[in-house]
């Protein structure tokens, strides 16, 4: 799979339509917010096709005018995407990672879902610190670049942040990596709660837990 360097950038404040196809005729698929990286695959015509993910696949096209070039942006945490979702798919990934986070957090699994997402993103490559509190977590990773994604809009290897209002403290509740998409709502997800050491299904909407506020991804 090729590793592929951020070349563009989206410079239309309001944002940019990707598109199915270089055309206006073509479907709107998503709205690229004012600031959003992607990795151009080919040109012509005023439109450029776009991969999001930086794993070599198209994603759309978007118009060739708002976009600027940022040649000098390393790769990111995109190209340690398809390990993470790898390593929290299987058992010896989980294990390992419950294993690094016991060690980092006594009293471990309880409040331990920060732990364990830093020890799978460790050992995936993406350089973090071992962090203790999903505040804390998805704010060091907001400081790496990785943009906010709506609910409903979620992919593998995004993560999710809940919320429960509880004001002691308030903030971030729980903290996990999206494995499968099943629906707008419905996930496979790995974090620190079940002890098999397998994905386990949870929904945005919560259904019984506190619901996902916002994914973030690279």
């Amino acid at each position: 799979m090729p590793v592929l360097f951020i070349r563009k950038r989206v410079n239309a404040r309001s944002g940019v339509r990707l598109r199915a196809g270089p055309g206006t005729n073509f479907e709107i698929l998503s709205l690229l917010p004012y600031g959003t990286a992607v990795y151009p695959l080919k040109s012509g015509a005023g439109w450029t096709q776009v991969d999001l993910q930086g794993d070599g696949a198209a994603d759309g096209f978007v118009s060739a005018d708002f976009l600027e070039d940022v040649a000098d942006l390393p790769p990111g945490d995109a190209q340690h995407i398809d390990k993470l979702i790898a390593l929290g798919s299987t058992e010896a990934g989980l294990a390992a990672a419950r294993a690094t986070a016991a060690r980092a957090l006594p009293g471990y699994p309880s409040n331990g879902c920060a732990a364990h997402l830093s020890a799978l993103l460790q050992a995936a490559g993406v350089n973090v610190p071992m962090t203790l509190g999903a505040g804390n977590l998805a704010h060091r990773i907001r400081q790496r670049g990785w943009r906010r994604i709506d609910l409903g809009d979620q992919q593998p290897g995004d993560i999710g942040v809940t919320y429960d209002f509880d004001p002691t403290p308030p903030g971030a509740d729980h903290i996990y990596l999206v494995i499968e998409r099943r629906g707008p709502d419905e996930m496979m997800i790995a974090d620190n709660q079940n002890k098999a050491n397998a994905p386990h299904t949870r929904f945005a909407s919560g259904k019984g837990k506190t619901p996902t506020e916002y994914f973030l991804r690279p």
